[in-house]
């Protein structure tokens, strides 16, 4: 309360010649006057105190978030990049049949980056059968099932499959409920998701499947996520080049 004090002091030792021999009425105006100001003068003090505390649990929050982020990133991405190193020493049949395992550990990987700020989140690789008339999940993260086959001949198959096949670019859906996804459901399709990011998978310049992460909350991704689901979807698509080194020459 010192600084209070001290902010009113030359108010009050001014106003009180005003109280010397000044009508009672008077004299009570300037007290009343005096005692507002304290009480404006207290209440700066305190909001003032509050924004200060508020600041520092709003630091505190951002340096355990900002702790969190770099922990997931060294984890998930550090042991998708190991497992791609340990994946390649493997010869091509090896390869091929370690790929649904490697799909796995990328899309929890994912996932585990994702989920500090991205609720209920779930990852999925699909990979383009060989007769390129379907996309089938290879690799599951977080929560949720594992997704369904991606097949020709239904809105949602030929739509995915035209453009995995011509190497689109990254799908960003903030709602799609209000999005043009709702026009190809069926009438009990009754999907876990709001809003997903899809990233198509290729290597060498040849598509193999496409990489998805999903919420149950609207506008859940934000620019960094979807740079990053990129960055992952560049490593599965490093290990389907090294599983496939002859079958992605006829995609």
């Amino acid at each position: 309360m010192l600084p209070v004090v001290a902010a009113a002091l030359p108010t009050a030792v001014f106003q009180v010649p005003n109280l010397v021999g000044a009508p009672v009425s008077k004299a009570v105006l300037v007290i009343v006057a005096l005692a507002v100001f304290v009480g404006v003068v207290v209440w700066q003090a305190l909001r003032a105190r509050r924004t200060a505390a508020a600041r520092r649990r709003a630091e505190d929050a951002g340096a355990t978030a900002l702790a969190a982020y770099e922990v997931a990133v060294q984890y998930g991405f550090g042991q998708i990049a190991t497992r791609l190193t340990r994946f390649a020493a493997h010869d091509h049949a090896t390869r091929r049949s370690e790929l649904g395992a490697f799909a796995d550990r990328a899309a929890a990987a994912l996932a585990f980056y994702l989920l500090p700020h991205v609720p209920d989140v779930r990852a999925n690789v699909y990979l383009l059968a060989p007769s390129l008339d379907a996309l089938e999940p290879i690799g599951h993260g977080g929560a949720g099932d594992t997704a369904g086959v991606f097949r020709a001949g239904t809105p949602y198959g030929d739509r995915n499959l035209d453009w995995v096949l011509q190497g689109g670019p990254p799908r960003v859906v903030g709602d799609r409920e209000s999005d043009v996804d709702a026009v190809d459901d069926e009438p009990d399709f009754d999907p876990r998701y709001r809003s997903y990011v899809a990233v198509v998978i290729r290597g060498e310049g040849y598509s193999f499947g496409m990489l998805t992460v999903d919420c149950p909350t609207p506008d859940a991704f934000a620019d960094l996520d979807v740079r990053n689901v990129g960055v992952v979807a560049q490593y599965v698509g490093v290990a389907c080049t090294l599983a496939f080194p002859v079958r992605h020459q006829h995609h």
